[in-house]
């Protein structure tokens, strides 16, 4: 179950007779062509319907600290239960848990007086509701140790969000530095740019593809119109998502905490993985120690423009075989593992 869904939801997992994907909304990016038969957009009270009415082996919920969707996923999960006891029967249920923030982040906005009130409740119920719980970075892990959220009755499972080798890549790359996401603020995009002009390798023959959309596109036109080496592509579906990854050497992602939010893996990260691409990366991301590890760049704590400019030019300088960082991913994707794992619940 899925508040909302992408193409990547599907893309990096498998479909199966036996399985029924149900989601409430889609993001911008869905495209049609990735959603598998079985899946079905539903409203939130036909998803409490699914949840008591059907027989599941096994149900996969977002994870708790998902807090945008906590109503939608506890209630849905204490349907499964309801169930359960009303059917005299036994659900597994899942998820696949990614949240990387630090405690005091998740609690801002909260009255201090609440707080613990809040978060008293959701464990108590994470603590009815979750069977199993695949982590998707050891920083995920650390953030739900700090608040108390591992399941104590049930199992724990670490993963590295990391996908396995895109099987339609080409054996050449571009000059090319590619930025993947939403132009906004707490992505990095004005930081990007401003790094991007000093880093010099316009001049050098490189070019900065930037594609999305967002509250920032006008201000990545105006450098356009400034600097012919930047190449504003808008908003682009999946098949141009993966041409393009496929040309690029560099996908960058400088993004910046803001409010309770935090970077916690980086989509983008994973599909330029996914294509061979070396990577610059926000040091927030789930992925950094594994990052660091295989040659890519990190960006330091608190990175300033000059920072990232360095980081640019190192990753043009030294760039990564793409050869060898796909043949440092895993044979198959960390989410089809860690579903697998929740699925053997049923046989064990």
């Amino acid at each position: 179950m899925l508040p909302e869904v992408r193409s990547a939801h599907f893309e990096r997992s498998r479909p199966s007779p036996d399985r029924m994907t149900i989601y409430v909304s889609r993001y911008g990016d869905l495209d049609p062509n990735s959603v598998w038969s079985g899946t079905r957009q539903v409203s939130v009270a036909r998803a409490w319907l699914w949840a008591f009415r059907r027989r599941w082996d096994v149900v996969q919920l977002p994870e708790p600290l998902w807090l945008r969707a906590l109503p939608l996923t506890l209630s849905v999960g204490l349907a499964v239960r309801v169930s359960d006891l009303v059917f005299r029967r036994k659900t597994w249920i899942g998820t696949y848990a990614m949240e990387n923030s630090d405690p005091s982040s998740l609690l801002r906005g909260i009255p201090g007086g609440s707080s613990g009130v809040i978060f008293g409740v959701i464990r108590f119920l994470s603590g009815l509701i979750y069977d199993r719980m695949a982590l998707a970075s050891g920083a995920a892990h650390d953030c739900y140790a700090a608040v108390r959220l591992l399941p104590k009755r049930g199992e724990v499972a670490h993963f590295q969000d990391l996908p396995e080798e895109c099987r339609d890549e080409v054996s050449e790359k571009n000059q090319r530095v590619t930025f993947l996401g939403v132009l906004e603020q707490r992505k990095g995009v004005l930081d990007l740019l401003s790094a991007w002009a000093e880093s010099g390798l316009g001049r050098a023959g490189w070019e900065l593809a930037v594609a999305g959309a967002g509250p920032l596109a006008g201000d990545v036109a105006r450098a356009a119109e400034d600097d012919s080496s930047i190449l504003p592509l808008g908003m682009i579906d999946r098949l141009e998502m993966h041409k393009l990854m496929a040309r690029t050497s560099i996908v960058v992602l400088p993004s910046r905490r803001e409010g309770r939010w935090r970077e916690q893996i980086g989509l983008s990260i994973v599909e330029g993985l996914a294509h061979g691409c070396h990577i610059v990366a926000t040091p927030d991301t789930g992925l950094s120690e594994w990052l660091r590890l295989h040659g890519h760049d990190v960006l330091p704590d608190e990175f300033t423009v000059a920072d990232l400019t360095a980081a640019l030019r190192s990753a043009a300088r030294n760039q990564l075989d793409p050869a060898a960082v796909r043949a440092s991913l895993p044979p198959l994707d960390c989410r089809v593992r860690a579903e697998n794992w929740m699925r053997q619940a049923v046989s064990e």
